[in-house]
C-alpha cells in the first residue's frame, strides 16, 4: 500500500489523506474486517486435492459433521459425547440452516458477510485444525495434507479474492517442509498469512531452535504466524490431560495454549531471535493477556540475571512490537483490555460459522461492545487487521 491520494485506488481501498493510515468508515459505509472466520471444508477435499501418492491415506470426513479421520485417528475427540456432540450440532443446524444447505460455499459466505456488514473475512480452517493434528506423524503425509487444503482455499478464494483472504494451514512435523511450504502458499497461492497450532509437534514448543528457519522465512515473506487451537486433537493439550469432561476440555485448551505460546514466544526467545516476525494469537479472548504479560515481565526482571539473559526486553515489550491478540465483543471491562493490550495490537474475530459466533448479529455485538470508543472500533475492525495481514479492503461493503 503506498498510495497517498485521498482518491481510491485500483482496489477501491481509500487512504487517509496526508497520511500511510488507511481510513475505516465504520458502520455507516463501514469496512469491517473479521480477523478470524472460518470456512467448513468440504467432505470430500482431501479425495480431490491431495497429490495422487498420498490419495490412499487421505483424511477421512463424515459428511454429515465437521468430524474427520486422520490415519486411524478420529478428531475432534471430544465430538465423540453424545451430549457434547448434541449440543454442538443443534446450535449449528439452528443458525446455519441456509449456509450448510448450500455446502458453506464461497456464495454463502460472501451472503452471510452482506447480511452482517463485513467487508473481508480472513478464513482459517475448521476439519483442516485437525488434519495433520497428531504429534507424531509422517512429515510427508502431514505437508501433502496441508497443501492439499491449501490449494482448495486458493479456489475458494477465487470467488471474490478482495473479501476472502486466505491463510495457508501449515504442520510443523518437519521445520524446513513447513518453510518451504508457507512460501509456496504465500508466492503462489496468495495466501496472507501462516497458521499452526499452539501444542507440541514432535515434543518441540514454539521456542525450539529447530523452528528458526521457519521463522525466518515467515519475516521474509512478511506475512504473520496465526497460533489458533482446536480442542480435542492428539496432540499435548491441556484439558484432556487431566479431566474428562468435555466442557473442561474446550474452556482450557484456547486459553491455555495460547498462554504456552505467549511463553515460547517472548521468554522462549522467538521474538529476540526473529524481531521481525508477526504473530496473532486467536480464538482465546484476550482478557487474560494483561495480567500474563505482567506476570512474565515480573518473572523476566527476576531472573534476568539467570533464566533470561538471553532477553533484551520484557516480554511486554516484545508483544507490543510483534503480536496482536483477537478480542470477544462481549468479554468483561473491554476498556481495561484496551488499556493492556493495546489499541492497536487488538483484532475483531467472529468465528463464523462456528456454533459459538454471534450469527446474526456478529457485527452488532462488536459495535454494542460496552467501553469502546469509535477510535477502538476503527482500529480493531479496520486498522489493525490490514496493518497484520497487508490488506487492501473494498470501499464499500457488500461489493463481490
Amino acid at each position: 500500500m503506498t498510495s497517498h491520494s485521498s482518491e481510491p485506488d485500483a482496489s477501491g481501498c481509500r487512504p487517509l489523506s496526508g497520511s500511510t493510515s488507511w481510513g475505516c468508515e465504520l458502520r455507516n459505509g463501514h469496512q469491517v474486517i473479521d480477523a478470524d472466520g472460518h470456512v467448513i471444508e468440504p467432505f470430500d477435499l482431501w479425495d480431490r486435492y491431495l497429490d495422487p501418492e498420498f490419495r490412499g491415506i487421505s483424511p477421512i470426513c463424515d459428511p454429515n459433521s465437521t468430524s474427520i479421520e486422520v490415519l486411524g485417528h478420529k478428531m475432534p475427540r471430544s465430538y465423540g459425547a453424545e451430549g457434547y456432540r448434541t449440543a454442538l450440532t443443534t446450535m449449528w443446524d439452528e443458525k446455519y440452516a441456509v449456509p450448510k444447505a448450500r455446502g458453506y460455499d464461497a456464495q454463502s459466505h460472501l451472503d452471510s458477510m452482506d447480511v452482517e456488514g463485513i467487508d473481508v473475512m480472513v478464513l482459517f480452517p475448521s476439519r483442516g485444525l485437525y488434519a495433520a493434528a497428531i504429534e507424531h506423524m509422517d512429515a510427508r503425509i502431514a505437508s501433502a495434507i496441508c497443501r492439499a487444503y491449501n490449494r482448495w482455499l486458493a479456489d475458494f478464494c477465487s470467488a471474490s479474492p478482495s473479501r476472502l483472504v486466505g491463510v495457508a494451514l501449515t504442520s510443523l512435523h518437519d521445520p524446513d517442509r513447513a518453510a518451504e511450504d508457507a512460501t509456496l502458499a504465500v508466492r503462489e497461492l496468495g495466501m496472507r498469512g501462516v497458521v499452526v497450532r499452539p501444542n507440541p509437534y514432535e515434543g518441540r514448543n514454539l521456542h525450539d531452535p529447530a523452528y528458526d528457519n521457519f521463522y525466518s522465512a515467515l519475516e521474509e515473506l512478511d506475512v504473520p504466524l496465526c497460533t489458533h487451537e482446536g480442542n480435542g486433537a492428539f496432540m499435548p493439550q491441556y484439558g484432556p490431560d487431566r479431566f474428562s469432561e468435555r466442557i473442561a476440555w474446550h474452556v482450557m485448551c484456547h486459553p491455555m495454549e495460547q498462554m504456552g505460546a505467549m511463553v515460547s514466544l517472548t521468554v522462549g526467545g522467538v521474538f529476540e531471535r526473529h524481531p521481525r516476525l508477526k504473530v496473532a494469537i486467536l480464538e482465546c479472548g484476550a482478557g487474560w493477556l494483561p495480567y500474563w504479560l505482567y506476570r512474565l515481565d515480573e518473572h523476566v526482571e527476576w531472573l534476568k540475571d539467570s533464566e533470561a539473559k538471553h532477553l533484551s526486553m520484557l516480554p511486554s515489550e516484545y508483544f507490543q512490537r510483534q503480536g496482536w491478540i483477537s478480542l470477544e465483543p462481549d468479554e468483561p471491562d473491554l476498556p481495561a483490555i484496551v488499556k493492556g493490550v493495546g489499541q492497536d495490537k487488538l483484532l475483531w474475530a467472529s468465528d463464523y460459522p462456528h456454533p459459538d459466533a454471534s450469527y446474526p448479529g456478529m457485527v452488532d455485538e462488536l459495535f454494542a461492545g460496552e467501553g469502546l470508543t469509535d477510535e477502538d472500533l476503527r482500529r480493531i475492525a479496520c486498522e489493525n487487521p490490514i496493518a497484520l495481514f497487508g490488506l487492501t479492503v473494498p470501499a464499500t461493503a457488500g461489493t463481490s
